[in-house]
């Protein structure tokens, strides 16, 4: 028996050391973690965690990707067109392990019938470290706001987490002026048998979106918003496959019977990377239609329950005017 006391003592010495090491991070990220989804309170990345701020089980459709998504998508103009309750949960150069995690936040309070992923991200490549960090970040988040260190209130130690924000647009970025700077789209889509090359962690990261898509109810749909600089016949291909290999939907709306007619003299703010708030007006407009024709989106216009909505809408249109 003694000869066993000596590794069973360091075994169990290594124990309390690991369980002392997860109570001092627990701790710790409770105390730095933001306790409201404002920036002001240092969330990071408001405007796409401003849904974690709306009326549980509100948002029908929830919309994930990076800048594309957030240039090409307005909640607003669908709600005033379809009536649909959406939100754009996006962020500049998303990789999808960090999509993965905003729409399990998401999910956490809201119920959407469909989940439109934006395509663009779905190539950004990103390797098992960023994985790895972002793991540790959603389990322990005081390795993503260690930085508040130097900014704690006195609540900060103990007050609870509270989500009462939402970002007026909904997740939307409402580009002014109306800048143009026209595209060259001279051969864009045009006819390939190209495939493009889709990195192995980026589809063992799709697979698992489609996956918490199907556990929680919700409809996964694939899109590729208009853009000349991001988007070509072999990414499109590549999403063809993909999506039949996924059992998901994909709507492509560069090329075919989903094309938008974008005008590339006057629609895109960057030589065609991402599309201005007039091309931003068409490719919502289609999107809406789909949402509301295809996938039976709720209209919610008239109930009360959605009231701020009109609110929102209202001032929307002022801003519009004023640009």
């Amino acid at each position: 028996m003694n000869r066993f006391s000596r590794p069973v003592r360091r075994i169990l010495a290594s124990l309390a050391v690991a369980v002392s090491a997860v109570a001092v991070l627990a701790a710790a990220s409770h105390v730095v973690m933001p306790k409201n989804n404002q920036a002001e309170f240092g969330q990071i990345d408001a405007s796409a965690n401003g849904v974690m701020g709306e009326p549980a089980n509100s948002i029908d459709v929830l919309f994930l990707g990076d800048s594309e998504a957030f240039s090409s998508f307005s909640p607003l103009q669908m709600w005033d067109e379809h009536g649909i309750a959406s939100y754009v949960c996006a962020t500049s150069a998303q990789r999808l392990c960090y999509t993965r995690t905003l729409l399990l936040r998401a999910l956490e309070n809201q119920s959407p019938r469909t989940v439109v992923l934006e395509t663009n991200c779905i190539f950004a490549s990103f390797g098992p470290a960023a994985a790895v960090k972002r793991t540790a970040q959603d389990i322990f988040p005081v390795f993503e706001y260690h930085d508040r260190w130097k900014s704690l209130r006195p609540e900060d130690f103990l007050g609870t987490v509270r989500h009462t924000w939402t970002d007026e647009l909904k997740g939307f970025r409402l580009r002014k002026p109306r800048k143009v700077v026209a595209a060259d789209a001279t051969g864009h889509m045009a006819p390939s048998d190209a495939v493009a090359d889709l990195p192995a962690l980026n589809r063992l990261y799709l697979e698992d979106i489609a996956r918490i898509c199907r556990e929680h109810g919700a409809r996964l749909v694939l899109v590729s918003v208009p853009s000349t600089k991001n988007w070509g016949t072999a990414r499109h291909n590549r999403m063809v496959q993909v999506a039949s290999e996924l059992g998901v939907d994909y709507h492509d709306l560069n090329t075919g019977d989903e094309l938008v007619a974008v005008d590339w003299s006057q629609d895109t703010y960057d030589g065609g990377d991402h599309l201005n708030l007039a091309g931003a007006q068409k490719a919502s407009a289609a999107v809406g239609r789909m949402l509301s024709e295809r996938y039976a989106a709720p209209d919610r216009r008239g109930d009360e329950a959605y009231a701020s909505w009109d609110d929102a809408l209202a001032r929307y249109r002022e801003r519009l005017a004023a640009l």
